[in-house]
C-alpha cells in the first residue's frame, strides 16, 4: 500500500507538471515611463462631519528597501497580444489592477485598488474657550493640538460578468472619529450620457460632494461648504456627459444623511439633489493649476437639493440622530431648545432647500473658485412654540492660487456664513507643496482666522463656536 500510494504521488506530480507546462505565459504589461493619475472614484469619501467626522472625503505606507532577489525578466513588450483565456498580471494603471480578465475570451471582470490616506495635524489652541448662543447659553468651545490619522479609505472598484456592469466597495476609517464603515455600490453604463447606480452616496449639494475630494484649495472643505452642505445616504441615482463638457447627476436618497443611523431610525420620506455643470478645456475635479493649462479653462456648475427632513429620534432623547443641519450660531435645528421658546421645546420635521452656484477658471498656473450658497428652513413641526417659522441663511465661499513654481502653489480663501443669529466669517493664507512628479502627494498647511464658526466635525479643523486663530496642517497620499 505504501508502495502504490508513493507511485500515484509520483504520477500526479508528472501530470501537474506537464499541465503547467502548457500554460500560455500571461503577458507582462510594460511600466509607464511616469506616474499615471488616478481616476476618482465616484465613492463616498466617508462619514459626514456633524459631530465628529468627513468628506471624506483621502493618505500614506511605509516600506524598507526590498530584500535582494535573482533578476527579473524584462517585461514583454506592450505590444505583444495577450494569449486566449489567460489572465493579465497585476499591475498599475489608474490604480492597482489586481484581477483584469483578457480582452478577448473569458469572463469578463476587473477589480481594481485605490487608496487615500489623510494624516492631517490641527492647533486651535488660540481660540476663545467659550462662546454664547442666541439663547444665552455659554458652552465650551474645543480647543485642540493633535495628529490624526483623518482618513484611511480604501476603494475596490471594477466591473463584473459585462464591462459595463460597474461595482465599488469603500471602506474607511478615521482615527478622529474612531469610525469604520463600509459602503458601496453597483451601477450600469448605459451610454456616456447615462448610467443608473445604486448604493452609499454622497448628495450632490454642492460642488465638493460630486467626486472631487480631496482635492480643494487648503487643507479640506471650507468653513461655509460643510455648514450648509448635506452628507451621505443610501440611494439610487442617474448620472453622464449627454454633450462634451455637459455633465448631471440626479439622486433620490433616505435622506440628507443616513452615515451609520440603522435603518429602523430612518422615517419614509426622501431626499432629492441634483446638479449640472459644465466643463471646458478639460478643468476638471481639482480646485488648483496643477496641469498648468496654457489656454483658460472654465467651470460652471449649480445644484439644488430638497427634503423634508425627520430628527430621526425619539423627542425624549434631547441629541438628535439627524445631526447634520446647523444653524447659524451652531446649534443643531433638531435639538431640544434650538428653536423653542421654552428649553423643551424641540423641532421633529423641517423642509430643507439648498440652492449652490459655483464657478471656476485655471490659466497658467493660476485658479480661481467662487461658490454660494441659499438655503431655506420652514414649514416646521414641534411640540411647542417657537421663535420663527421659517430660516433664511446664505454664504459663499471663494479661492485663488497660483504656482510660483511646478510644485509650490501659495493660495488664500475664505468663507462666510449669514444666518438670523450670527455672521460667521474665515480667511486662510496657506500654501501646498508636491514633492513628486504627480498632484496625487502633497503637503500643506494655513494660517486661518476664525469668527464664529457655526460647524463643528472631527475630520476638520473646525469647532463650534470657533473664534480665533487655527492651523491646520496634512500629508496626504493618493494612488
Amino acid at each position: 500500500m505504501r508502495r502504490a500510494g508513493i507511485a500515484t504521488a509520483l504520477l500526479l506530480s508528472a501530470l501537474s507538471s506537464r499541465v503547467w507546462a502548457q500554460q500560455p505565459p500571461a503577458a507582462v504589461p510594460a511600466e509607464a515611463s511616469h506616474p499615471v493619475e488616478p481616476v476618482q472614484p465616484l465613492a463616498p469619501p466617508g462619514p459626514p462631519e456633524a459631530s465628529a467626522p468627513t468628506e471624506i472625503p483621502k493618505l500614506t505606507e511605509g516600506a524598507g528597501p526590498p530584500a535582494a532577489q535573482a533578476p527579473v525578466p524584462a517585461p514583454a513588450s506592450a505590444a505583444a497580444p495577450t494569449p486566449q483565456g489567460s489572465w493579465l498580471t497585476s499591475h498599475y494603471d489608474k490604480g492597482f489592477v489586481l484581477v483584469s480578465s483578457p480582452e478577448e475570451g473569458g469572463m469578463p471582470f476587473r477589480l481594481v485598488l485605490n487608496h487615500v490616506s489623510q494624516f492631517k495635524y490641527t492647533n486651535s489652541m488660540a481660540t476663545d474657550p467659550t462662546y454664547t448662543d442666541h439663547n444665552g447659553v455659554v458652552h465650551d468651545v474645543q480647543q485642540r493640538n493633535d495628529i490624526q490619522l483623518a482618513r484611511d479609505v480604501f476603494y475596490f472598484s471594477g466591473y463584473a460578468f459585462d464591462r459595463r456592469l460597474a461595482f465599488n466597495i469603500l471602506i474607511f476609517t478615521s482615527t478622529a472619529t474612531l469610525v469604520a464603515t463600509a459602503a458601496g455600490y453597483a451601477g450600469f453604463n448605459f451610454s456616456k450620457g447615462f448610467a443608473l447606480r445604486a448604493g452609499y452616496f454622497s448628495l450632490p449639494s454642492t460642488r465638493s460632494m460630486v467626486g472631487t475630494f480631496p482635492f480643494f484649495h487648503g487643507t479640506d472643505r471650507s468653513m461655509s461648504n460643510n455648514y450648509f452642505r448635506p452628507g451621505f445616504t443610501q440611494g439610487i441615482w442617474g448620472e453622464g456627459e449627454p454633450l462634451d463638457g455637459f455633465h448631471y447627476l440626479a439622486m433620490l436618497g433616505n435622506s440628507l444623511n443616513t452615515l451609520d443611523i440603522k435603518s429602523a431610525n430612518i422615517d419614509n420620506r426622501y431626499a432629492a439633489s441634483a446638479t449640472v455643470w459644465y466643463d471646458h478645456n478639460d478643468f476638471g475635479k481639482p480646485w488648483n493649476d496643477y496641469a498648468h493649462h496654457t489656454s483658460p479653462a472654465l467651470r460652471i456648475g449649480t445644484t439644488f437639493t430638497y427634503a423634508k427632513e425627520d430628527r430621526l429620534s425619539d423627542l425624549a432623547e434631547a441629541g438628535p440622530e439627524n445631526n447634520v443641519t446647523f444653524i447659524s450660531d451652531g446649534l443643531f435645528l433638531f435639538e431640544t431648545g434650538a428653536l423653542g421658546l421654552g428649553p423643551n421645546t424641540t423641532i421633529s420635521l423641517a423642509n430643507f432647500y439648498l440652492w449652490a452656484i459655483d464657478g471656476g477658471i485655471k490659466y497658467k498656473g493660476l485658479a480661481f473658485n467662487v461658490e454660494f450658497y441659499l438655503r431655506w428652513l420652514n414649514n416646521f413641526t414641534a411640540d411647542g412654540p417657537l421663535q420663527m417659522n421659517r430660516m433664511f441663511d446664505w454664504g459663499f465661499d471663494a479661492s485663488l492660487g497660483y504656482f510660483v513654481h511646478p510644485k509650490l502653489e501659495v493660495f488664500l480663501r475664505s468663507s462666510l456664513i449669514d444666518g438670523p443669529f450670527a455672521t460667521a466669517v474665515e480667511g486662510s493664507v496657506g500654501a501646498s507643496w508636491y514633492p513628486f512628479n504627480t498632484r496625487q502627494v502633497w503637503l500643506n498647511a494655513e494660517a486661518v482666522a476664525v469668527s464664529k464658526c457655526p460647524f463643528g466635525g472631527g475630520y476638520y479643523m473646525y469647532s463650534v463656536g470657533q473664534t480665533g486663530f487655527v492651523v491646520p496642517a496634512q500629508f496626504l497620499l493618493r494612488f
